[in-house]
């Protein structure tokens, strides 16, 4: 009886831990985009770098409104500045 309720606590305990893993959402393409320029930018302190992340948040903000085609417009050049390939 004590082997019972020890592997049902324990087989519990795994999917109490395994669970959250499962519901993550995949990354989208404006995260990855963003996230892209966010990395390109990190060590740059130039006026390029400096527009770049200014624009980063307006990319993200039109992804959270839907616009998805003008976001990916906007992060392609924006990329294209800091010399990423899209």
């Amino acid at each position: 009886m004590v082997r019972l309720t020890s592997s049902i606590i324990g087989i519990l305990g795994i999917g109490l831990l395994v669970g959250p893993a499962f519901a993550q959402q995949p990354m989208s393409d404006c995260d990855k985009w963003v996230g892209a320029i966010n990395t390109a930018t990190a060590l740059r302190f130039d006026p390029t770098a400096a527009q770049a992340k200014v624009k980063a948040v307006d990319i993200s903000s039109m992804c959270r409104q839907g616009k998805t085609a003008e976001a990916e417009k906007a992060a392609k050049e924006t990329m294209a500045s800091l010399g990423i390939k899209p």
